[in-house]
């Protein structure tokens, strides 16, 4: 079975972990050509093809890196524009957020940017409304709801397979393709890529989206910083830099295993392929934004 490869294109300073505002990233090096160009080597290396959701402000400042990538057959999709949470942002925030990065990229590329994904998996039930909006900005595919909770996101209890989202009775006419997890005694146990995907065993992962894929493809993703042994370890609380920085020369093997063990293509070939089931998403009253 194919499984989604994909990728979130941002560099190590702008985790939303370290809280770094934008305004202070001029002071840090800028890696992410380097290290992007790394995870694109090692995908040659193997032929795979996967989903880079770019930054808007990443693909400003290195339109080559966007047209290096497009140009290794990967899609383009949109990882917002600031690597802002959308928890973060008003509704018309987040529209003009993700518009920005939409346009950018399209400039650049010269193809329609038709997937989006939230910085952290960032869109709650507060924000469900935000799904409509990605629709009316021309995407066809959201991979946003993380169906487990962190500090930072998440949302308890969401699908865990991709569906069709039906938000406050309203279809919005995308398909949401969330990141996978493994279901041990009914509990979601993630371990498709970041920080779990370096903590756990190989053998686990392995065993997990193997597991996974008995009803559905899955979905792996990863960070050019998490390849880039060599970035600066930043000042922050010890919870954040094990998040950040443990296991980080673990990322390239398993990643590398799993190029060899698994099948996997861009994700939106993945979306073609069949049709989702619907699933109702409804915003609690109190938590409406505007």
């Amino acid at each position: 079975m194919l499984n989604a490869l994909t990728v979130d294109v941002e560099d190590y300073y702008m985790t939303n972990g370290l809280d770094i505002p934008s305004s202070e990233w001029h002071r840090y090096e800028d890696r992410v050509a380097q290290s992007t160009a790394d995870v694109l080597e090692l995908f040659a290396r193997h032929g795979a093809r996967g989903t880079f959701f770019i930054l808007g402000c990443v693909a400003q400042r290195h339109p080559s890196l966007v047209e290096d990538i497009a140009r290794g057959g990967h899609e383009i999709a949109s990882h917002g524009g600031w690597h802002r949470l959308v928890t973060s942002q008003t509704l018309e925030e987040f529209r003009a957020d993700v518009r920005f990065s939409k346009e950018v990229l399209e400039g650049i590329t010269g193809r329609k940017v038709e997937l989006y994904r939230a910085p952290s998996w960032s869109i709650s039930p507060e924000r469900y409304e935000a799904l409509h909006i990605l629709a009316e900005e021309g995407f066809r595919c959201d991979s946003s709801l993380q169906p487990f909770r962190t500090p930072l996101s998440g949302v308890a209890g969401a699908p865990r397979a991709p569906f069709r989202p039906l938000v406050n009775g309203r279809l919005t006419g995308l398909t949401e393709f969330p990141p996978s997890v493994a279901e041990v005694n009914g509990v979601a146990v993630p371990f498709s890529g970041g920080f779990y995907l370096r903590a756990l065993p190989y053998g686990f992962v392995k065993w997990a989206l193997k597991r996974v894929n008995r009803s559905r493809p899955g979905m792996i993703y990863s960070h050019p910083w998490e390849f880039d042994l060599g970035q600066p370890r930043l000042p922050a609380p010890p919870h954040i830099r094990l998040v950040q920085y443990y296991g980080l020369a673990a990322m390239r093997p398993k990643l590398t295993r799993l190029l060899q063990d698994f099948e996997f293509a861009p994700l939106g070939e993945l979306i073609r392929e069949r049709t989702y089931p619907i699933h109702e998403l409804v915003t609690p009253a109190a938590g409406a934004a505007t």
